[in-house]
């Protein structure tokens, strides 16, 4: 019997293998004979070997007759070819038949990972690489069956790489993370993507593939997605989902993403919810959050198309069994048809205290993020909307463990700062960036940076260096459970204004206190929402929770003596003065003796001021003198707390932040004055837009029994 021999032509559509898991795509057709030859040297074709023969006919499925081995089962998913790598090595020159109707090729229950690395009109080249080491094989058309005495002369094929591939890019020995970025739409690869590992970054190239040597502790891959593509989400529970497990093993790990596009095109303007502190240790705590916070956010953009939520750290609260209702509670969020994405930052809370500690501070850091990786992916990360790129960053390197009061039973005291490899790592993000000097940046952590000069924050003056090489730069911050805002004077981004620290209120208040909604300075619980346009904040406005958005501020008697009849009387102007069993420092200030004093929730030194004004008339009366910070407690909250709610602790008395203005009017006695009415402008940096907020009642003690006044 003669051998037969198979001329072939070259095909042109290329196929790509993913080395996860492949799910079924909707089958093409496919039809006419098809052979699997092996022989391939590593650069060129030798003598031609059939191995397999195929015969599809487009009509359903099909089985491969094997001489040796009988009946394998086999089919193809999106052009990636699937099969153990023995079941081509043996050479079989005699023609079975074979029926299909299938488009793309799996060879299942048979292992091993095949990818295409060439194509032409009537054939596919593919790599066998679950190894160091390669096999290449083809299937190949088959067009003209002809004796092996009178052959015709095989067509050269079109080159193919030396080596194992990805979309026509070859794969450099010893990179182990590897994979292909492409467009849902088109099916293209996307360049200068950029992914990382959390210690690495590299952007894709011109095919989409990006490719890199993994670090020794690398548990993630994950990518900072471009403006031009929506957030990838993971259809249960809908949470951002930019990046994949890996668990590197000496071998080649391959992930891919696929995203899509935005209607549109990046988004020019959109909207950013800044939320500090969730900060639930139990189920009634959580309750709280998803009944009052997250239907509050929704109210509060209801009319806005492109939103994004980014939770700044404190998720739970030294509660690993809070992470499944936590992790739900902020999954499909719906604004009418628009999904409201919300990103994580973790807090030192969020660090599992049950994980051991080893006395080794970078290992136990890593073990004690690991909850959070699991549930929310990686902990430094970006991602980028419109002109902003956005960044998260753990600044949270723990120490040691103590005791809790909370389901754990331990929390980790911890430091402050991102270390020397966080740091190389934020370089390289953001070496990628194109064009800083017309972007805005976002840097999301959880402890405050507060000041360029901090010498305990550690790598502080490094970050603000490199956020001031672009167009406008924001740090978002929570941890403190008050508001602040911090103004880097001495420091400007390329836009002309000067970096800018947003450190948020908590969205728990002082830690979910029943019938109260009150931060640890006064200001009520809530978050703060952020109006992009370009590369700059064209407006921010903080909104307390259940709130209207344009209550900003309280006024009070500066005269006042709260609780006088009960243990723990308190006033504004005494500066030294006792509450709670400890005997715990309230501290008042002399300077608001006789006067009004407003408590401005979200202010600061350089873009408020605060004036009196007749409100029957309109005319000004004067201008309010802002406190500096430390001067002064919120002593009306610190007297509902320590005699209304009992509290015994230091958490209620911080004078860190101060959001107190005072004016002393003729009489000094403000509850006899009328007709007044303070007035705070708040002009947002660069000038594009001015607040002003008005109040013209004094807030007094008996206010203080309203359910959720403070």
């Amino acid at each position: 019997m003669k051998l037969k021999r198979i001329i072939l032509t070259v095909l042109c559509a290329a196929a790509l293998l993913s080395c996860q898991k492949v799910d079924p795509f909707q089958p093409a057709a496919l039809s006419g004979t098809w052979v699997f030859s092996a022989g391939h040297n590593g650069s060129e074709w030798k003598d031609l070997n059939i191995d397999r023969v195929y015969e599809f006919n487009g009509s359903g499925g099909y089985t491969v007759k094997d001489l040796k081995s009988g009946i394998a089962k086999v089919s193809f998913y999106n052009g990636s070819v699937y099969a153990k790598e023995d079941s081509f090595v043996q050479t079989d020159t005699k023609v079975y038949s074979v029926k299909s109707s299938g488009q793309v090729y799996r060879f299942e229950s048979l292992g091993g990972d095949f990818s295409i690395s060439g194509s032409g009109a009537d054939e596919m080249v593919f790599d066998y690489s679950g190894s160091l080491e390669y096999k290449r094989y083809k299937l190949s058309r088959v067009k003209i069956f002809r004796d092996s005495e009178d052959p015709e002369p095989t067509p050269t094929p079109t080159p193919t790489p030396s080596g194992p591939s990805i979309n026509g890019t070859e794969l450099k020995s010893g990179n182990d993370l590897v994979g292909l970025v492409s467009d849902s739409a088109t099916g293209k690869g996307i360049p200068d993507v950029v992914v990382s590992d959390g210690y690495d970054c590299v952007a894709t190239d011109a095919n989409g593939v990006y490719q890199f040597k993994s670090n020794r502790l690398s548990r993630l891959v994950f990518i900072s997605v471009p403006s031009e593509y929506k957030i990838p989400v993971a259809s249960s529970p809908s949470v951002p989902q930019i990046y994949k497990h890996v668990t590197p093993d000496g071998t080649v790990l391959r992930n891919d993403f696929k995203l899509i596009p935005l209607d549109g095109g990046k988004e020019n303007s959109w909207t950013f919810i800044g939320i500090g502190d969730p900060q639930c240790a139990t189920a009634s705590n959580a309750n709280r959050y998803t009944s009052e916070t997250i239907p509050d956010i929704k109210a509060a953009v209801k009319n806005r198309s492109s939103v994004y939520a980014m939770t700044l750290g404190d998720i739970v609260f030294d509660s690993t069994n809070m992470w499944p209702t936590m992790k739900a509670s902020m999954a499909s969020v719906y604004n009418g048809s628009w999904f409201i994405p919300f990103f994580q930052t973790i807090g030192n809370h969020d660090h599992d205290s049950l994980k051991p500690d080893t006395s080794d501070d970078v290992m136990d850091d890593y073990n004690a993020t690991a909850t959070f990786v699991e549930n929310y992916g990686p902990t430094d990360y970006s991602f980028n909307r419109g002109d902003v790129h956005i960044i998260s960053m753990d600044d949270i390197p723990v120490t040691s463990l103590a005791s809790s009061s909370k389901s754990n039973g331990k929390t980790w005291n911890y430091g402050k700062g991102i270390s020397n490899t966080q740091l190389a790592w934020l370089k390289k993000d953001l070496e990628l960036v194109p064009d800083k000097q017309n972007k805005m940046v976002f840097i999301c952590c959880h402890i405050p940076f507060r000041n360029v000069a901090d010498s305990k924050f550690t790598n502080c003056q490094a970050v603000v260096k490199l956020l001031a090489e672009f167009n406008e730069a924001h740090f978002m911050i929570g941890h403190t459970h008050y508001t602040q805002n911090y103004v880097y004077s001495g420091v400007k981004a390329k836009g002309g204004l000067p970096l800018y620290e947003h450190i948020h209120g908590s969205a728990c208040g002082a830690w979910w206190t029943a019938t109260s909604s009150s931060t640890t300075t006064g200001e009520p619980s809530g978050y703060t929402i952020y109006e992009i346009e370009g590369a700059h904040i064209k407006d921010w406005t903080f909104k307390g929770t259940n709130r209207d958005i344009t209550d900003q501020l309280r006024v009070f008697d500066g005269n006042e003596v709260y609780y006088s009849s009960k243990s723990y009387p308190l006033n504004w102007y005494t500066t030294s003065q006792k509450a709670g069993s400890s005997s715990i420092a309230v501290k008042g200030n002399t300077s608001l003796k006789g006067c009004f004093v407003a408590t401005v929730f979200n202010d600061d030194d350089t873009y408020w001021k605060v004036e009196m004004y007749s409100k029957s008339t309109g005319a000004k009366i004067g201008n309010f003198i802002r406190l500096a910070n430390g001067a002064s407690n919120n002593v009306a909250m610190c007297a509902f707390y320590f005699n209304v709610k009992n509290k015994n602790s230091t958490s209620y008395t911080s004078t860190a932040a101060s959001h107190y203005w005072y004016f002393k009017p003729a009489s000094a006695n403000p509850a006899a004055e009328s007709d007044w009415e303070v007035v705070a402008t708040h002009t947002l940096p660069g000038g594009d837009i001015t607040h002003k907020y008005s109040c013209s009642k004094l807030t007094t003690e008996s206010d203080f029994a309203k359910a959720f006044y403070f």
